[in-house]
């Protein structure tokens, strides 16, 4: 990811608006390589543990992460929009919406984990 160098004459909305979109960024690349790493974990849970609740528990997170995903790359399509605001309203629409993908954002992993966990530990116990 490429940092950003900001300069006196940049106005702090262009300052947020280069720093939520590089916050996105990040995000989306970690929920891509959480897609493949689900996946790779499913056929551990199938194949190498034999544990089929384990594998749909993945499936089903590997699901949601595939509709998270979808949802941030159309936030990141909308978040141009946030330079057309010109009232605090609409810029605290837009904080305000950015701190709800972020939380689901962070609720997904922490699921996730949860289930990434119970692979590993099954691995450990066999």
């Amino acid at each position: 990811m490429e940092t950003s160098t900001f300069f006196n004459h940049n106005t702090d909305e262009e300052i947020i608006q280069v720093k939520r979109t590089q916050e996105l960024d990040i995000w989306i690349t970690h929920l891509n390589y959480v897609t493949d790493e689900s996946d790779w974990l499913a056929k551990i849970a199938s194949n190498k543990l034999n544990d089929k609740l384990l594998r749909d528990a993945l499936l089903e997170s590997s699901e949601q992460n595939a509709n998270i995903l979808n949802e941030l790359y159309n936030y990141r399509t909308s978040i141009v929009k946030h330079n057309e605001c010109n009232d605090l309203e609409c810029d605290v629409y837009y904080i305000n919406l950015h701190d709800t993908y972020c939380s689901r954002y962070r609720k997904h992993l922490e699921t996730y984990r949860k289930i990434k966990s119970d692979v590993y530990m099954k691995i450990l116990m066999s």
